[in-house]
């Protein structure tokens, strides 16, 4: 491809420009948002350790958490947002903000009493989730007591999930990605100022804390959109009735793909004490670049996609999806690379300090590596179920989830016994390939193409270049590390210098290659002038 199709290929994306800079505006705020969060998580790990109170938090939290993906937040955007987006397509904006208000009121009635069942029978829940704890009362009160501060957040999380579909609709993608930086701010604060007298319940106040301020931060952006949420009970419309009727499969979906960390946890809680903890340390490292880059990709076009759908336009709905893969990969794949070399150099710097030692990095670092295989699938899944779900057709990727989730709990069996904890990551890697493989598939089958052959080429080209890249990042590290030795500041220096040099690289190698995927980051330098013209 020469560079007039290169830039005629960025110019068919609808406001190519404008979407690149909402796209870099999305990483920026979630990197922002993702430095607080792993300043919460050193906290953590300082003050609990990978022990017995931290897995005990990382279960009360998983269960709403996960509960709230499967009726809350992610599901109603992956419902609402079509729909919404579709009526202002229309131009039928009034129209749009009563279906959003009869959801609003609907969420409140039904996730209200979901919750207070939820906290009166949290005993005899919770044990269902971490059966390898079930014989230790002690920790199970704390998972309970947890858990029973944290059930709220589902509440939260859906109302907020409205909020972000409306502002997503009207392309505002910013104080979304911003508002998490106060959820950590909240958290690390509540850590610092009530670790030593609540113990590890600490964490459970703030994270209840933090979702109540993260909503509140986004409130005020509502105005001036030309409606508001209010009181409405009119669930015989019939653009309400498709909320429903998109939410349920997609519920399911979003739900299934998480009910894959409930399998994880139940076979981690057989690992000892400290096996839930030391998993979910290294599983917020591994979702990293999938949380800066996939994320941001597939938050700004979820909606460019819904009104692509809403006006039947096939074409540029086709080469929008195969684009945003192709992205996926360039990003996420020397990434991958890089976290794969250096992942007990990085666990180290992150969380080694306090009750953490020596021997939890280790174990967290080799279930880190397992678990890094599989980011730039993952983050291509997340690209490809927003597809189907912009085209109203979420019962495809449901079905594939489900299908996933007994392969996980295979997986888990089977590769838990050669690799201990490592086996848990493993397993979710192979269900990402799968996964991306399964989507793929069917969506190419739905649209009859989706430029399959330049997306193999984009992984192709972005692995070679990788592991050029990579070998870079860990001589650089080696001998930087020789040198300044493994205090905080020796280890800043060493692998910030591994991932630059890698950077620099692997764009240096991009740029000789002449590959079309640096057209966004061209069309991003020159996106705020595009943005204020489109």
């Amino acid at each position: 491809m020469d560079e007039g199709e290169r830039t005629d290929s960025a110019r068919r994306v609808p406001g190519g420009r404008h979407l690149a800079s909402a796209a870099f505006a999305v990483m920026a705020a979630t990197a922002l948002s993702r430095l607080f969060g792993y300043v919460r998580e050193i906290a953590a790990a300082a003050y609990f350790g990978a022990g017995a109170g931290k897995s005990a938090f990382d279960v009360a939290f998983l269960v709403p958490s996960t509960f709230q993906v499967l009726v809350a937040q992610a599901a109603l955007s992956a419902a609402l947002i079509p729909v919404f987006a579709g009526l202002l397509q229309k131009e039928r904006r009034q129209e749009a903000w009563h279906v959003a208000s009869t959801v609003f009121t609907l969420v409140l009635l039904v996730l209200g009493a979901v919750v207070a069942l939820f906290i009166i029978f949290a005993p005899q829940i919770m044990p269902l989730f971490a059966p390898g704890y079930r014989n230790d009362p002690a920790m199970m009160a704390d998972i309970v007591s947890m858990s029973r501060l944290l059930f709220p957040i589902i509440l939260l999380l859906a109302v907020t999930g409205i909020v972000v579909s409306v502002l997503n609709s009207y392309e505002q993608f910013t104080v979304p990605a911003v508002a998490p930086v106060f959820w950590n701010l909240v958290i690390i604060l509540a850590i610092f100022l009530g670790a030593d007298r609540l113990g590890i319940e600490a964490l459970a106040w703030g994270v209840l804390l933090g979702t109540v301020v993260q909503l509140a931060i986004q409130l005020p952006w509502l105005r001036g959109r030309g409606g508001r949420l209010g009181w409405s009970l009119d669930w015989r419309n019939p653009y309400v009735k498709q909320v429903g009727i998109l939410i349920l499969p997609v519920s399911l979906s979003l739900g299934l793909i998480n009910l894959n960390g409930l399998v994880d946890v139940q076979f981690a809680s057989y690992l000892g004490e400290g096996g839930v903890a030391a998993m979910n340390y290294a599983f917020r490292l591994y979702q990293l670049p999938e949380a800066l880059f996939a994320v941001a990709v597939g938050t700004v076009l979820f909606p460019t996609l819904s009104k692509l759908a809403a006006r039947d336009n096939m074409e540029t709905f086709r080469f929008t999806v195969s684009a945003g893969i192709r992205v996926i990969f360039f990003l996420l794949i020397p990434i991958t690379a890089i976290i794969l070399v250096l992942s007990e150099p990085l666990v180290r710097l992150v969380y080694e300090r306090g009750a953490f030692v020596a021997a939890d990095t280790v174990l967290v670092a080799s279930t880190l590596f397992f678990f890094t295989f599989g980011s730039a699938f993952s983050g291509g899944s997340a690209l490809l179920t927003r597809g189907f779900f912009s085209l109203e057709r979420p019962w495809v990727p449901t079905l594939l989830a489900l299908v996933n989730l007994g392969l996980n709990a295979l997986f888990n069996w089977v590769l838990i016994q050669r690799f201990d904890l490592g086996g848990i990551a493993l397993s979710t890697t192979a269900v990402s390939i799968l996964t991306f493989l399964a989507l793929f598939y069917l969506l190419r089958r739905r649209l009859g193409r989706l430029d399959g052959a330049a997306i193999v080429r984009t992984a192709a080209m972005s692995v070679l270049l990788s592991a050029v890249a990579a070998s870079a990042a860990f001589f650089s590290w080696y001998l930087l590390d020789r040198w300044l030795g493994r205090g905080l500041a020796g280890q800043v220096v060493s692998i910030g210098t591994a991932f630059a040099a890698a950077a620099a690289v692997f764009l240096l190698l991009a740029w000789a290659s002449r590959m079309p995927e640096l057209q966004l980051f061209r069309s991003i330098r020159g996106g705020g002038t595009a943005a204020a013209a489109d």
